[in-house]
């Protein structure tokens, strides 16, 4: 939560309160957008064969923008590509896939998952993906 300074932030009754090391602060003011991030290391999504990411699924809520890279270092040097997710209304808990070029190819993988709004919450996320017919 850069730059505030606070460690956790929970909503209770409609109220956003911010976790200080001085204390607990009640939020109020104008409509901030707030930046998350979610990156996981290089995956191994071949298991020892080369695959294309199709697919990423997300269970989601969200007032504002998504949008995901994927890098790939098949060929030798990391290579990274970004999608959107298709803007929709999702106040609530709801389903979204981010749909990948076809270009993808590769056995190891590392995502970037960023959102940007007033509010979100990620749920679940599944990347799938379909086998090549080459091999490694």
């Amino acid at each position: 939560y850069q730059p505030y300074g606070f460690s956790h932030i929970a909503v209770i009754d409609g109220i956003a309160y911010g976790e200080a090391e001085d204390g607990v602060y009640a939020l109020s003011g104008g409509t901030e957008q707030i930046e998350g991030e979610l990156v996981t290391g290089k995956l191994d999504l071949g298991r020892g064969a080369l695959v294309h990411p199709t697919t990423a699924y997300l269970e989601y809520a969200l007032a504002g923008t998504a949008e995901m890279d994927v890098t790939t270092t098949q060929a030798g040097a990391p290579k990274t590509y970004t999608y959107t997710l298709p803007a929709e209304t999702a106040d609530h808990l709801t389903n979204g896939r981010f749909q990948f070029g076809r270009g993808l190819r590769g056995r190891h993988f590392s995502f970037a998952l960023r959102m940007t709004g007033e509010h979100g919450h990620i749920n679940d996320l599944s990347v799938q993906t379909a086998q090549t017919k080459r091999r490694v």
